[in-house]
């Protein structure tokens, strides 16, 4: 079997496969840039609750967009939802949240934690926040719209990390905002509701 009937046969395998590989890549790629990303962490209740809270201001602008009628999201909104449909149709307890937690620490761990940091070092931290969310809609980049969606995320998620320099924020917003919307694709089966 190759590779890509592998990924179509079983997506969701494939998926968290990606997410946690982007962990240690993380680590290693912090390691030869010399980013000490360990110290920029820090593990306390208080960060988890601020990443926690942090979350609300993505889900109104997501809750703007999905009440708002505009039809370029909607069909946007349509597409992710039969992803996520088709995604985790067969998925067991627990297949969300993990998912949600490898997106939160891999995305966040390379994206804020290494390549925003590195950035840092070398341009302005406006430049760096910003380069590092075009590269986080790219990455995201399913079609324009979400790409410039993605993009806006990232520069939220970008100044949070800048604000607090502790990266538990920002999993912890990113893995709960992904939960939360997952959920809400899983249970929406009205094709004019949902989110991107």
């Amino acid at each position: 079997m190759s590779f890509r009937q592998a990924v179509a046969r079983h997506p969701l395998l494939a998926g968290l496969a990606f997410q946690a590989a982007l962990i240690p890549l993380a680590l290693i790629l912090a390691r030869v840039a010399g980013i000490p990303l360990n110290e920029r962490i820090d593990w306390s209740l208080e960060a988890a609750a601020l990443g926690a809270l942090a979350v609300l201001p993505m889900l109104m602008l997501l809750g703007t967009l999905a009440i708002s009628g505009w039809e370029p999201y909607r069909a946007l909104a349509d597409q992710v939802r039969d992803f996520v449909h088709q995604l985790f149709r067969h998925a067991l307890p627990g297949a969300v949240l993990l998912i949600a937690v490898l997106a939160g620490v891999g995305e966040e761990l390379l994206v804020r934690g290494v390549l925003q940091g590195w950035l840092t070092e070398r341009w302005s931290p406006e430049w760096a926040i910003v380069a590092a969310a075009i590269v986080f809609g790219l990455a995201h980049s399913i079609s324009r719209l979400y790409f410039v969606f993605a993009t806006v995320i990232g520069l939220y998620l970008g100044v949070l990390y800048h604000l607090t320099g502790n990266l538990l924020v920002v999993i912890v917003t990113h893995a709960l905002y992904d939960w939360i919307v997952i959920h809400w694709y899983l249970r929406s089966r009205d094709a004019g509701k949902g989110g991107a």
